[in-house]
């Protein structure tokens, strides 16, 4: 039994096996990344002096158990990765004690407040300041609290007040209000002045150029890109205080835009979306800048590239044929292999014969594919010996384009003088507002300047435009002489050329070809007529530099005014051989077998699902998210092949036996992923009836899946 004596000492005098355990976790935040870094930074000190506290509570049992540290965030809200890992030790029970230096390095809003304080106290935990008293055991303490919070956030707000104001000021007078220095200035800091970069500036101006001259960003980024152009190195300093580079890469579609949306470059000073005059140099004209942003407000639209698709039939005209009867695209239409040397035979089908099933109305229909190519390439090869229809061709082109010029000249006068007058009604809605004194219409008249707006730059993209096709009706002319070597060089060239460099010189030589059929005079025979409209001086500069233009880039030339149009005419005999009748005549070998060796072998989509349930099956944990990226494709996409494997294990069997392309795209996804929703016997039966009787082999879901373990190679990851 203790001695009296011993009962009597003091708490702090007693063992320390007695002293409660009391865990603390110490918090710091600071608001700017100007206060992290150096050698004793304000987060650091903070810590420093909460341990000096923490080590006199040490006889309490208090002792640490975590750090977190919120650098460089702000104290409106809660939404901070230190609070919630913070949090998540409240929760676990890890901590009862909260130590920080001052009430508002912890927070700043009165909103969170008594949220966290909630928080807190659902979980037995208290919040203590090292120099701060913040007991709330009284009324008298949680108003004091309360009040310390209101203060904390009222400092927020005025600072940010004051800081909104000066920089407000400074933009008023057109001073740059800081920030990341933009692409194409220098700062000097001992005239705290923007100037014009000497090595970037240039580029900047080339920028806003082509992109008024209505160049697809696209088109400009591969440029720029093709040039080794990149983006300015910059040296980033993080929330923890670490510095290292950022940029250096290509441009991007984005950086082009925000570059060309930044009024900077045209000597304004944009804050809080309004505009004034800057006292730096501006790199661009006001006029240029305007007519940059018009072109990115309203996007040229490019043709769609026919090849980015599977081309494995050699269908090299492929987007550029159409038929003049029923003014839609002649599509490319292949059979299934047949016969033991597994033949394809290709045509061009009229899209009303291809999509509406009705072939009665065009006289076009289908035409084999051979032909109607040979007869393309046979007419440019031969047209070099008739040097006389080539000059009425180029005269007759040029003619056209002399003509032109009137209807051009007007329609850009009548622009003209649209566009000034939609200026002049959006400064009389601007001076409106600004003068004040119609306060009750300020919201119309912005809502009516904002779409005068969108309708100049609409008129001032369509203004450009037609610039361009004057432009291109007063270059100058090509002569005979150019045409005719280009050409010559043009039937040389191709045959040297693999199957993807031809599809993309007729893509780049050519911009359509008109299809007229007419019944012949004699019996079984039919007449094509063709239009072939040929962009002159893509041509004769492609055939000149001995290569060929890239069919992205070609697209970044969107007026191409200058067009020759040789027509053609050619008898199509049922027996017999196809020949160019007119304006020469020329016999014709058609090719009826796709260039490039037989055709692939086309698999059904199961393979590629079997194939991912096994990869699968070795890595179940793997995420889904990570596995398709793996795979390169998307979770939505596995999943969709995913549901092939409810069916019945005889089904699959059917199906991996399919090799054609026609087949396969019969018993595709969309007829069968339904029938995976049913029962077996039920799948079973209406399957029979979508083979129309052809027998269904049992396997088991073993021998199915073993059948199709080398029918498909996934994607490994490196």
């Amino acid at each position: 039994m203790p001695s009296l004596r011993a009962c009597l000492k003091p708490h702090s005098e007693q063992s320390p096996a007695t002293v409660a355990s009391v865990p603390v976790a110490i918090y710091t935040r600071v608001s700017t990344s100007s206060q992290v870094g150096g050698r004793f930074d304000s987060c650091e000190s903070q810590a420093a002096i909460c341990r000096d506290y923490l080590a006199r509570h040490a006889a309490e049992g208090w002792h640490e158990v975590a750090s977190h540290t919120d650098a460089a965030y702000t104290g409106a809200n809660m939404n901070r990765p230190g609070i919630n890992a913070l949090k998540r030790q409240i929760v676990a029970g890890e901590v009862k004690i909260v130590l920080i230096f001052k009430l508002e390095r912890m927070l700043r809003s009165t909103d969170e407040w008594a949220p966290f304080r909630a928080f807190l106290q659902q979980h037995g935990c208290r919040l203590v300041s090292t120099s701060e008293d913040l007991t709330e055991d009284t009324p008298s303490g949680r108003l004091k609290n309360n009040i310390m919070v209101s203060v904390a956030e009222y400092e927020r707000l005025n600072t940010a007040e004051k800081v909104r104001a000066k920089m407000l000021e400074q933009a008023k007078r057109g001073f740059w209000n800081y920030g990341v220095i933009p692409f194409g200035y220098a700062y000097d800091s001992k005239a705290q002045l923007l100037h014009p970069d000497p090595a970037e500036a240039p580029l900047v101006r080339r920028i806003f150029e082509e992109a008024a001259r209505l160049v697809p960003l696209n088109t400009l980024v591969e440029r720029l890109t093709a040039e080794g152009h990149r983006t300015r190195v910059r040296n980033w300093t993080s929330r923890h205080g670490e510095s290292y580079p950022v940029g250096g890469g290509p441009f991007r579609t984005d950086i082009i835009r925000a570059l060309l949306r930044n009024p900077i470059y045209a000597g304004r000073i944009r804050f809080r979306k309004k505009e004034y005059p800057g006292k730096h140099e501006a790199i661009i004209s006001t006029e240029l800048w305007e007519k940059a942003n018009a072109a990115v407000a309203s996007p040229v639209r490019l043709k769609r590239d026919p090849f980015r698709s599977s081309n494995i039939h050699g269908f090299f005209l492929k987007g550029l044929v159409q038929c003049s009867h029923c003014q839609r695209a002649l599509m490319p239409w292949a059979s299934s292999p047949r016969g033991s040397d597994r033949k394809v035979f290709r045509y061009y089908r009229c899209g009303t014969l291809n999509r509406e099933r009705d072939g009665e109305h065009c006289p076009v229909r289908s035409i084999p594919a051979g032909l109607l190519e040979a007869a393309v390439v046979g007419y440019l090869g031969g047209i070099v010996q008739h040097p006389d229809l080539l000059h009425q061709a180029v005269e007759q082109s040029r003619t056209r384009a002399l003509r032109d010029r009137t209807p051009l000249w007007e329609r850009l006068s009548h622009l003209d003088q649209e566009i000034a007058r939609l200026g002049r009604q959006i400064r009389n809605c601007v001076d409106a507002v600004v003068q004040g004194g119609t306060t009750a219409f300020a919201d119309k008249l912005r809502d009516r300047a904002k779409e005068l707006t969108d309708r100049k730059h609409g008129l001032t993209v369509e203004q450009e435009g037609v610039r361009q096709e004057l432009a291109a009706c007063e270059q100058e002319r090509v002569g005979d002489d150019r045409i005719r070597e280009a050409l010559a060089r043009f039937g040389e060239v191709f045959k040297a050329m693999s199957l993807p460099e031809q599809a993309r010189l007729m893509q780049l030589c050519f911009d359509r070809i008109d299809v007229t059929a007419k019944i012949g005079s004699g019996a079984g025979q039919r007449q094509l007529q063709l239009a072939l409209r040929v962009a002159v001086a893509r041509l004769v500069e492609g055939m000149e530099a001995k290569m060929v233009i890239d069919h992205r880039g070609a697209q970044g030339v969107r007026i191409e005014r200058r067009r020759l149009t040789l027509p053609v005419t050619v008898a199509m005999p049922r027996n017999g051989v196809a020949m160019i009748q007119r304006p020469f005549e020329l016999a014709l070998e058609p090719r009826q077998l796709a260039p490039g060796g037989p055709v692939r072998e086309c698999l059904h989509p199961l393979h590629r699902a079997l194939a991912w349930q096994q990869l699968r099956a070795r890595h179940p944990s793997q995420p889904m998210k990570n596995f398709a990226a793996q795979q390169q494709t998307t979770e939505a996409t596995i999943y969709y092949h995913f549901g092939l494997l409810r069916l019945a294990p005889e089904i699959q069997a059917f199906l991996l036996e399919l090799r054609d392309r026609e087949s396969v795209r019969r018993y595709g996804m969309m007829p069968l992923l339904p029938l995976a929703k049913l029962e077996q016997a039920e799948q079973l039966r209406q399957f029979a009836v979508l083979t129309a009787g052809r027998p269904v082999t049992a396997l088991s879901v073993a021998t199915v899946k073993a059948s199709a373990g080398t029918r498909f190679a996934p994607r490994t990851a490196a």
